[in-house]
């Protein structure tokens, strides 16, 4: 039996317990996503935390548990800690970041987890004519 020694925030789909970083290792993931997404967010951290407020607003979300709907540097410094643990960005949140950045790298960990992967609409019907052939 050979080991391999995956990426620190490889995660496996759940039929794989063994060699899995689970749930726990889940929000690491996404903070490691989008802290990546953030970095290279070339008009800046204030242009982007701009971006999510505006995206929040919009859609009408809460993007912390207090119900704020606009946020500023320090909380989108503590969302892309990948050791915090205490102040973790929701699930409305991480869209309004991906809708912001257009990067779904955030959203990954957790479709990979489950088994599943992201595609772009534009590559299905691709994907359609292969399983034809």
């Amino acid at each position: 039996m050979t080991m391999r020694q995956g990426p620190l925030f490889d995660l496996l789909p759940p039929e794989d317990p063994d060699t899995s970083i689970g749930l726990s290792g889940m929000m690491p993931a996404i903070r490691a996503d989008m802290n990546r997404a953030a970095s290279g967010y070339e008009p800046g951290r204030k242009l982007l935390v701009d971006a999510i407020s505006k995206v929040a607003k919009r859609e009408a979300v809460a993007l912390t548990p207090g119900g704020a709907k606009t946020l500023d540097t320090s909380i989108l410094d503590k969302w892309v800690q990948s050791t915090d643990r205490s102040h973790a960005p929701n699930l409305e949140a991480i869209v309004c970041f991906y809708l912001a950045t257009g990067n779904a790298n955030p959203i990954k960990p957790v479709l990979k987890y489950l088994g599943l992967v992201a595609i772009p609409e534009s590559d299905l019907e691709d994907l359609e004519y292969g399983k034809i052939c």
